[in-house]
């Protein structure tokens, strides 16, 4: 879960960045924390930069999770497609 930690934490710090907030790091990474343990509570999360993918044994693409979340989708609705 460290790198979800650190994705989290450089998505707060964007607040520094562009809108001009004023943290510290300290405050980000308590924050930042505080969200990955809520997620962790609520939610089942897999890192999709695992070992495998880094190697490069599982080729694997943004739009093949979205094909399989398509038909994930299509099967739970009786062949009607997953899209609003």
């Amino acid at each position: 879960m460290r790198l979800l930690l650190q994705d989290i934490a450089e998505g707060i710090r964007v607040l520094q960045t562009r809108d001009g907030v004023d943290v510290t790091n300290e405050q980000i990474l308590e924050r930042a924390r505080n969200i990955v343990t809520g997620l962790l509570g609520n939610y089942r999360i897999r890192s999709l930069d695992n070992r495998e993918i880094r190697m490069g044994r599982l080729p694997l693409s943004q739009m093949d999770l979205l094909d399989q979340l398509e038909r994930r989708a299509e099967a739970r609705n009786n062949g009607r497609s997953g899209r609003a």
